[in-house]
This record gives structure tokens, sequence and C-alpha cells, in this order.
């Protein structure tokens, strides 16, 4: 199925809610809709229909759609932009940490009683303070994957199967820190 270049925004008014979709025009014979975890609403057309009757199947259908978009939101809480200063807070394995920035002896980030103690050789900046920070979520995160690797892999011990290596890689959008992969 090949989707034509025509993808265009449009919304249509649902009593007090504007619901805004793309419109893809397909080689297809039935209309689709999708609504999708992020929030976006996608219909897929017959590349000859009108957008009126496309409007008018998005209406009819405007109940379900607008249920789906309440249902996501829940699994989407807004973080909002880090500053990497004093009394942020930052999550690690579901628990909320607050930030506590102090000059040093050694850059260190410590978990302790609540708080990332994030010590930095100079004076502690935030671009100081994030670069720290992501590091030892890094290396954390090599630990927290490889014993789940371990733990999982004993099931498929005795398969002659060899056990894959983990590449870990920051994401590069928000969302979700990191990304691994079984090579």
């Amino acid at each position: 199925m090949e989707a034509s270049i025509h993808n265009n925004r449009h919304s249509v008014v649902y009593g007090r809610k504007t619901i805004d979709f793309s419109l893809l025009y397909c080689d297809r014979k039935t209309m689709e809709i999708a609504v999708h975890p992020d929030s976006t609403v996608i219909v897929k057309a017959p590349v000859q229909s009108d957008i009126a009757l496309i409007e008018k199947k998005i209406m009819k259908r405007a109940r379900w759609i607008l249920r789906q978009l309440n249902y996501f939101k829940q699994f989407n809480p807004k973080t909002p932009d880090r500053c990497y200063v004093n009394g942020e807070t930052h999550l690690y394995l579901g628990k909320q940490y607050r930030l506590k920035l102090v000059e040093g002896a050694e850059n260190s980030v410590k978990l302790s009683r609540g708080f990332f103690h994030i010590t930095c050789r100079n004076e502690p900046t935030p671009n100081a303070a994030k670069k720290l920070l992501n590091q030892w979520y890094s290396e954390k995160a090599q630990l927290q994957f490889a014993e789940s690797m371990e733990r999982c892999w004993q099931k498929f011990n005795g398969l002659g199967i060899d056990q894959p290596k983990l590449s870990i890689k920051r994401m590069q959008k928000d969302g979700a820190a990191f990304q691994t992969r079984a090579r």
C-alpha cells in the first residue's frame, strides 16, 4: 500500500473540542482512523475521497477519538525541560530525587537520602551537572541492564545459543532515557 504525497494537516470541531489530524491519501478502499500514544491522529483515506466525507466520518467517530486521546494522556506526564540547578527533581528507578550541587575535590555523583549529590571540581554549572548526571545514569544503566540480561538469559542456557552483547545508547528524543539492543 503506497501513500500519496498529499499529507495534510486538518481539524474538525466536535462540541468544544478540536480534533487535529493528518490526512494521507492511500491506494485503499476504506478509511482508517488511528489514534497514537503521542496524541497524533492519522487518517488514511482512498485516493479520490472528498474531504467533506472524510470530515463527516471523523465527526461520527469523534467520541471514540477523544476517548482514545484521553486514555493516552494518562501515560504521558510531560516532564519540563531540565535546568540542572539545586532543588530540581530527577527520576531514577521510578523515584524522584532532588539535585544538590556543590564544589569539591573531585567530580562525582552520589545518591543518598532523596538527593543526587553532585560534586564539581570547579564551580558547579548546569552544564557540568548535566554531564556528570548523564554519565552516572549511563553507568547505572549498564549495571541494571546487564543484571537483567543475566537473570533472563539463564532460561536460555543449554539451548546452544550465544548470549548477545548489550548495546546501550542515550535516546535523542525526550521520553525515554536509554535504548538497549541485544546483538
